[in-house]
């Protein structure tokens, strides 16, 4: 009875960490929450570069979802806005993120080389202009106006069928 109540027990743990959720998908939208657990922001380049690049990384079963910023900022400006969103997230266990104009793709040789691990071993990739983060009752967006929702819930985006 022990063993059938801790198997029991360890496929609802892993289920519970393994949440994800798409709110919302369009051909040039789309609104995804996942475990944090499933989720990285970086920043591309290293400390030599002069630019860099945010990025949102979520992993939802075989899809890499790569949310990104519309234009470069420099290392030290992307190194502090991930802190903004680190900080945002800290109390929170999902990640809700929002883009637009998502291109979905089969994963390549080249892709997987320069994406982090586990997301290198993604089937697909499915790549984003980044709109929004949200966590709880937090939002931060590109464009600010972007978290006045629900009346910019679109970010822009004409809404979809």
């Amino acid at each position: 009875m022990k063993f059938i109540l801790f198997n029991l027990f360890a496929i609802l743990f892993m289920t519970f960490e393994a949440f994800s959720r798409i709110h919302k998908r369009t051909e040039y939208f789309l609104d995804i929450e996942l475990s944090k657990k499933q989720f990285l922001i970086d920043c591309s380049g290293g400390p030599k570069d002069d630019n860099s690049i945010v990025g949102f990384h979520l992993l939802e079963g075989d899809t890499y979802y790569l949310f990104y910023y519309r234009r470069v900022r420099t290392v030290k400006e992307c190194h502090e806005l991930r802190k903004e969103y680190m900080d945002m997230l800290k109390d929170y266990d999902t990640v809700r993120i929002v883009g637009n104009h998502p291109d979905e793709s089969v994963m390549v040789d080249s892709e997987r080389k320069g994406s982090p691990a586990p997301f290198n071993k993604a089937k697909k990739i499915v790549s984003s202009f980044f709109i929004r983060l949200q966590a709880g009752d937090k939002c931060k967006a590109y464009f600010s106006e972007d978290c006045d929702l629900p009346k910019n819930y679109w970010g822009g985006v004409t809404p979809g069928k």
